[in-house]
């Protein structure tokens, strides 16, 4: 390699020079990024065909969980805030949580001793939040209890002595049994039998991902395995166990848990094989790659393991990327929301139908507390000098939740993709209700998810403008329906609507909001109620998305609503914000199993009621911060039939 040399070179001049050259290589890296995108603004005509003469297929929603870590978090309000976000979620569109680290929250006195005695107190309180807002656990046997006191051989994690066993031990497997089994036999009275039949009990987290996770290696693995889940069917042979949740693909850890299951001796009974009730991976992906991991997966225990291929087969940390915490471009925008409906539209297409998978849950883990760039399901703020109190933001992601609530019923097949791997997607669905719910997703793949954490900010510029650039339209049309007087609803969420962080940025970026942002920003983030109970001709429906989004069409006969009862209030809670006021977050539930729209209206200390949401409600709860100086609100919510 060859230098120059630069005579009389000054301080500005260096400076210069090096500016310049600096200056050339992020040129050069935003060149290389621009390379990889066709700029010159992609436009595709689709044209997509159902017929809903035939049969069709059973769906029900295999999607409705999410995750989060630390366990402990459910005790913090603005956590119990996000809880009443995922209940009003309508159809329990989010039913099960899968928190880490529930373990962590039992202290226990002389774990060593003859009789150790065991407080479940603070995991109660926690799980208390879930259950009374009809939320149910994916309980991980995962963290260990924290020593009351002074013990011997006590281990020090996560800030506290605790019990960890060792898992070589015969002694002390028969120990996690009995604690394991005392905690099953808690849960059971605290909650009752009917109630855990709903729950699933899993394995600790990726044991195959980290020493965080585990660190005794995998022939102890299997020892904790037999001992945790031969302690929850002593208390009842019909509690569900499954696992491993490995992190990576076919890892050994997979293939040993597999293995033991049908092969291995039992360290509790004795016998052979262990229990495995249903069978979980963790594959982060986009959608299509995604699908190709799984693939993998299933065809392994297929080949490898006959006997437990009709097992349910679960991916319960579905994300895009890993990293919760590292900020990522996309995640406030629409482009999340359409990955969802992907997706879920994507394993319906591509894996249940054509490998024939008994397919259990498809979690995302996207419920932990962050701002607008990190793995949520809404964006915290909160004020500098009083950090505890906050207010939330859904972020599409979460309205691309709410969406997908609707989609259960009869599907039909759609006909008209460009390719297996399109990047628009449309699940076609007759509800029971008689409705008809098209949900349409364009997410164009603009490139590894995680290339802003590898490549910097350019990369992530270039990818956001190649995914501005992409865009899709058509028609929908429909053949085999009933239909005698129809009307549609077209609800929109992309660029143009539902995109609180788009205003937000038009606002300055504040970091903290005052009482009029945070209202406008409410309402910024809500999908646009399009059209409302058009009239309907029977002839395609067209379609029209720039960059990412997600479009719901749903049509039904007109006025087949307006005989069911009201909605009811179910709860009102309230929470302190950071300038001092208050909030409230009214949740409700609707007996017309239906997709319709509501209006909320608040009577401000015995005065006359005003409808309080300048957009539809397309969910069955609504937050409102309170107006100054007021000390009582009245509450009632209403249907939105014209």
């Amino acid at each position: 390699m060859k230098f120059f040399r630069f005579p009389r070179l000054g301080t500005l001049s260096v400076h210069f020079f090096l500016t310049f050259r600096m200056m050339k290589y992020r040129v050069y890296l935003l060149i290389l990024s621009l390379l990889a995108f066709p700029f010159s603004g992609k436009s595709d005509e689709v044209v997509l065909t159902v017929d809903f003469s035939g049969e069709g297929k059973p769906l029900t929603n295999f999607w409705r969980a999410s995750g989060f870590t630390p366990g402990v978090q459910l005790l913090r309000e603005d956590m119990q805030l996000t809880l009443d976000y995922l209940a009003a979620i309508p159809h329990e569109g989010i039913r099960y949580l899968r928190p880490h680290w529930l373990l962590n929250m039992v202290r226990v006195e002389d774990p060593y001793g003859d009789d150790p005695e065991y407080d479940f107190s603070v995991l109660y309180q926690a799980l208390d939040e879930m259950v009374k807002r009809d939320l149910k656990p994916v309980f991980e046997v995962m963290g260990y209890p924290r020593i009351l006191g002074e013990a011997e051989g006590g281990t020090h994690r996560q800030g506290a002595m605790r019990w960890v066993p060792d898992f070589k031990k015969p002694a002390e497997i028969q120990r996690w049994h009995d604690f394991v089994r005392a905690l099953v036999s808690g849960l059971e009275a605290r909650y009752g039998r009917e109630e855990l039949l709903t729950w699933y009990f899993e394995c600790t987290n990726e044991p195959d991902g980290s020493d965080h996770f585990w660190d005794q290696g995998i022939p102890a693995l299997l020892n904790y395995w037999d001992a945790t889940g031969e302690a929850i069917k002593s208390v009842h042979p019909e509690y569900v166990f499954g696992g491993p949740g490995n992190a990576h693909l076919l890892s050994e850890t997979f293939k040993a848990v597999l293995d033991h299951a049908e092969n291995g001796a039992n360290a509790i009974t004795g016998e052979r094989g262990s229990v495995l009730d249903f069978i979980s991976v963790h594959h982060k992906a986009r959608p299509y790659q995604m699908i190709r991991m799984e693939r993998q997966s299933f065809r392994y225990v297929r080949e490898h393991h006959p006997a437990l291929a009709e097992l349910p087969f679960w991916n319960n940390e579905a994300d895009p990327t890993w990293g919760w915490g590292e900020a990522m471009w996309w995640r406030p925008n629409a482009w999340y929301a359409a990955f969802l409906v992907q997706s879920v539209e994507t394993h319906l297409r591509l894996l249940i139908d054509r490998e024939e998978i008994n397919y259990g849950y498809l979690v995302n883990d996207h419920n932990f507390l962050g701002d607008w760039y990190q793995r949520t399901l809404l964006a915290r703020f909160s004020a500098e000098a009083n950090p505890s109190r906050f207010q939330l933001l859904p972020k599409p992601v979460y309205y691309g939740m709410a969406l997908l609530s609707f989609a259960e019923g009869t599907r039909h097949a759609v006909e008209g993709y460009s390719s297996e791997e399109s990047p628009v997607v449309l699940l076609a669905v007759r509800r029971d209700s008689g409705e008809i719910l098209l949900l349409l997703a364009h997410g164009p793949d603009f490139g590894d998810p995680r290339d802003q954490v590898r490549h910097g900010p350019e990369t992530a510029e270039a990818q956001q403008r190649f995914l501005e650039s992409q865009t899709v339209s058509g028609s929908i049309a429909l053949t085999g329906h009933s239909f005698t007087d129809p009307v549609y609803t077209h609800i929109r969420l992309d660029q143009e609507a539902g995109n609180a962080y788009g205003r937000w940025q038009e606002l300055g970026t504040p970091a903290a909001l005052d009482h009029k942002t945070y209202r406008e920003l409410l309402s910024a983030g809500q999908p646009v109620l399009a059209r409302h109970n058009t009239a309907w001709d029977g002839n395609p429906i067209p379609f029209s998305i720039r960059g990412a989004g997600v479009s719901l069409f749903v049509i039904s006969e007109r006025g087949a609503a307006e005989d069911a009862p009201a909605p009811v209030i179910r709860k009102v809670t309230s929470y302190a914000t950071p300038d001092g006021k208050w909030q409230d977050f009214i949740r409700w539930t609707d007996p017309a199993d239906r997709v319709v729209a509501y209006d909320v209206w608040a009577s401000h200390d015995g005065g006359a009621y005003e409808k309080i949401n300048a957009r539809p409600v397309l969910i069955q709860g609504f937050a409102y911060p309170r107006p100054e100086g007021v000390e009582t609100v009245s509450y009632r919510v209403e249907r939105r039939m014209e």
